[in-house]
């Protein structure tokens, strides 16, 4: 297979998958090295492909369905990430990224795409597994959060939720 049909066979994977789907998964469809995955998931990109990268794997980008969005600021140490992906998630509400401000970089953002309890899990056994730091270290522990749901009313109780978790930054 050469290197265009991979990537047609790439996009369509991700096309037909209803969730994330990992290099190591769509390399072994390919019969090619994950490096060379994420080589070609580059050249999408570089194409125009809405591809991204979450802590389950890759996912196309798909238009959002209507609903509302507030970013809340929240300030914590490793001990409550769980909990406060928690309190989000428990509320209705979808976590689509954590971002810092760096005095040098400006902001640096991690994409999450967090849904369910079951997403917060994988993405905590990830960051376990790779001996990755929060991005927040970097900030000291101050961060934020695009989050979704599906009202005003839910995100209103996800506020509440973190301020009870005691993971909102307060100036």
């Amino acid at each position: 297979m050469d290197s265009s049909a991979r990537r047609e066979k790439i996009l369509q994977i991700l096309q037909e998958s209803s969730s994330a789907v990992t290099g190591t998964a769509l390399s072994k469809a390919c019969n090619v090295s994950r490096q060379i995955i994420v080589g070609d998931v580059a050249i999408l990109r570089a194409q125009g492909i809405a591809i991204i990268s979450t802590p389950r794997g890759y996912q196309l980008v798909t238009p959002a369905a209507p609903g509302c969005t507030r970013v809340f600021v929240c300030c914590h140490g490793s001990d409550l990430m769980e909990a406060e992906l928690n309190a989000i998630v428990d509320n209705g509400g979808i976590v689509h990224n954590v971002v810092i401000e760096h005095d040098v970089y400006g902001n640096l953002e991690g994409t999450l795409n967090l849904h369910s309890r079951r997403d917060i899990q994988q993405y905590i056994k990830r960051m376990h597994d790779s001996h990755a730091e929060m991005l927040s270290t970097i900030s000291g522990g101050i961060h934020t959060h695009l989050v979704e749901a599906a009202t005003e009313e839910e995100l209103d109780a996800i506020g509440q939720a973190l301020r009870d978790v005691g993971v909102l930054y307060k100036d």
